[in-house]
């Protein structure tokens, strides 16, 4: 499950040509795993107009982190 999660934090951080900024849309506590999720855009398309989600991301933060965001904020991952 770490080796998913880091693939696809991998691409997150690849794919983006704009920052890596989004705003957070939940929360989630998952044992000792605290985790923002956060939608990166407003969605949008690709040029064939096949596409037209969200890219949002579950991205594991350190207890400070999460407890000095909330919904709605903006989150930049690094």
């Amino acid at each position: 499950m770490k080796k998913i999660f880091l693939y696809f934090l991998i691409i997150v951080f690849f794919a983006c040509e704009k920052d890596n900024c989004g705003e957070i849309i939940d929360k989630v506590i998952e044992g000792n795993i605290n985790i923002l999720v956060i939608r990166f855009d407003d969605g949008g398309g690709t040029s064939q107009g096949e596409f037209n989600g969200e890219l949002v991301a579950d991205i594991e933060v350190s207890n400070e982190i999460f407890l000095n965001f909330s919904e709605g904020e903006t989150y930049c991952v690094e």
